[in-house]
Order: C-alpha cells, then sequence, then structure tokens
C-alpha cells in the first residue's frame, strides 16, 4: 500500500462525518428509510471514511483506542458487498 499523507486523509475522513452530519441532522429514521438519495449518500460517506482509515498508520491509530478501528475499516465492506444486508437503523 503507498503511503499517503497523514493530512488529506483525515481531511477526507472530517468532510464526510460534516457530510453525514449535515445531510441527517433534523431527519428521523423513517425520512431516511424514505430517501433513497440520503441513505446512499450516507452510505458512501460510510464507505469514504472506512478506506481512509486504512489509511492511518497504526501508531497514529493508537492514540485513539477507544475508537474501534477495526470495525470502522471492515463497515465498508459491508455496504459495498453486503448492502443488501444493512440495518438502516444501524447505518
Amino acid at each position: 500500500m503507498a503511503v499517503r499523507r497523514i493530512e488529506p486523509i483525515l481531511a477526507e475522513i472530517m468532510a464526510a462525518l460534516d457530510g453525514i452530519s449535515t445531510s441527517t441532522t433534523g431527519k428521523t429514521l423513517d425520512d431516511f428509510r424514505d430517501d433513497w438519495l440520503l441513505r446512499h449518500g450516507v452510505e458512501r460517506g460510510i464507505e469514504i471514511i472506512s478506506e481512509a482509515t486504512r489509511h492511518i498508520p497504526d501508531d497514529l491509530l493508537a492514540l485513539a483506542p477507544e475508537i474501534p478501528w477495526k470495525q470502522i475499516r471492515g463497515i465498508g465492506n459491508v455496504v459495498r458487498h453486503e448492502y443488501h444486508k444493512t440495518s438502516d437503523a444501524i447505518v
């Protein structure tokens, strides 16, 4: 895996988190379920976060052991390959 600069990686994660937060603020679970574009946009944001965390060095991840990095890295595969099994309530 090619080494990437950390600043753009963190910026990608923050942009995805901000986009998800902005898009879902004030929405109910029913709003989320009924809005195809919102659901897919949030799922794409999760994919971006998941993939970006794969490029964060392990020594940096170790600075925040309370964050479930393994699950964050793995959720992208679920959203990409097992999308038919995803739960709107969990997303």
